[in-house]
């Protein structure tokens, strides 16, 4: 059976934030996530860790806002919802299409003129995520600016803001994390950007699905 999404179902919140996707490492961990890049479920993430395989399942990094520029114009590639219920950006809009290659999610971005690939999955036996991006299409230069929203909490809870403040430091082609003292440290690493070192807080993300079960959302 081949999964495969157009604008019919990407463009429209209801319809691309309904749909889930999952990969897991064989060992406890695991990313998921919407089609839409929403943030529904206190238990979406793209680096949910079994730090004591296959128990102690973490998130580390919760999600990646990406913006690209093209030809002059920024095209945002994520969506947030916030406490009162807006929706911004909006992405989603710009999916062209999503499928599953096997079962790894592909999505398929339409930024103006150019198409920029993305695809999600993880390495097996490891608490390892890889995020690819390839660029199909494009009549000038593009630049991807990618946010990362790291975090450090048992998968069942919710995170609050407060005095908490993660130790950040570089590392070869990346950052290591260390959030705590006692916590395990954990990385983000690339091959080609550039990486610039950052401590912001973000607040009053609402997950939709907490919040219909009745739950803290």
């Amino acid at each position: 059976m081949t999964i495969k999404f157009g604008r019919e179902i990407c463009g429209y919140v209801d319809s691309a934030e309904g749909r889930e996707w999952l990969v897991t490492n064989g060992i406890g961990g695991y990313a998921s996530g919407t089609v839409a890049g929403l943030l529904t479920r206190r238990y979406h993430g793209l680096l949910v860790a079994a730090l004591n395989p296959p128990l102690g399942r973490t998130l580390l990094l919760t999600k990646l806002d990406e913006t690209v520029l093209h030809n002059g114009l920024h095209y945002p590639l994520y969506a947030n919802r916030w406490a009162d219920g807006t929706v911004d950006p909006h992405g989603y809009r710009n999916i062209q299409s999503f499928h599953l290659e096997g079962t790894i999610p592909v999505w398929r971005f339409a930024c103006g003129d150019a198409i920029l690939e993305k695809r999600v999955w993880m390495q097996k036996g490891a608490n390892t995520t890889y995020v690819r991006y390839n660029l199909h299409r494009a009549t000038g230069p593009l630049n991807l600016e990618i946010k990362s929203f790291v975090n450090y909490r048992d998968y069942h809870g919710m995170t609050h803001g407060g005095g908490w403040r993660m130790r950040i430091d570089p590392s070869p082609h990346g950052i290591c994390v260390t959030a705590f003292d006692g916590a395990k440290p954990f990385y983000l690493l690339t091959d080609r950007a550039d990486v610039s070192l950052s401590h912001d807080w973000y607040f009053g993300f609402n997950l939709a699905v907490e919040q219909y079960r009745g739950l803290e959302s």
